[in-house]
């Protein structure tokens, strides 16, 4: 069993909440991106065209500034994230006084408190893990493509090396990822 009893930052918030919506929006970005490349250039030719052939082309400029402004909050997306991420640690975290990780071989027990008093339990099955992310200072697991939990390295007990293993055991499946950052 492996257990990480610590104070729940709002670094640690932050890091999992963009990690999680990156993986998540991942695929959709870049559906959304390369139609309005594609569209910014259909736009321009047409453009183009209805200059040369003398007809009005207010048209052709409004479809492209809506497009430039959807490209512009794809492209801005994160920083909206990272606002979330306060905002839900300064309402819902922050009065916790630390958070206890317990990993099972298929379990994993998240709990936070609050002067010694349990406020909120949640237990999840490891082999609903959709994503794993290590950094240097932690471990970002993604339940289900939404939920995340942090298990921070310094405050672990039962060994990273072990841990690392148990993980990767059940990120086996086809669509899971694990990621190491490397600094």
């Amino acid at each position: 069993m492996f257990e990480s009893k610590f104070y729940f930052s709002l670094e640690d918030n932050i890091a999992g909440t963009i990690y999680t919506s990156k993986k998540k929006n991942k695929k959709l970005t870049i559906v959304v991106m390369s139609l309005l490349i594609l569209g910014l250039i259909l736009a321009i030719i047409s453009m183009v065209i209805n200059i040369i052939l003398g007809e009005n082309f207010a048209f052709d400029i409004i479809l492209m500034l809506i497009a430039i402004g959807i490209g512009v909050y794809c492209l801005t997306a994160p920083k909206t994230w990272k606002r979330t991420a306060i905002n839900t640690y300064n309402e819902n975290i922050a009065p916790n006084n630390y958070c206890i990780v317990q990993i099972d071989k298929d379990c994993c027990k998240v709990s936070f408190y609050k002067e010694e008093v349990e406020t909120s339990k949640v237990v999840l099955d490891l082999n609903n893990m959709t994503a794993c992310f290590e950094d240097d200072e932690r471990f970002v697991l993604v339940f289900n493509k939404t939920q995340f939990v942090i298990v921070r390295k310094d405050k672990l007990s039962g060994g990273i090396e072990s841990l690392r293993e148990n993980l990767e055991q059940h990120l086996n499946d086809e669509g899971v990822i694990y990621v190491t950052k490397k600094n």
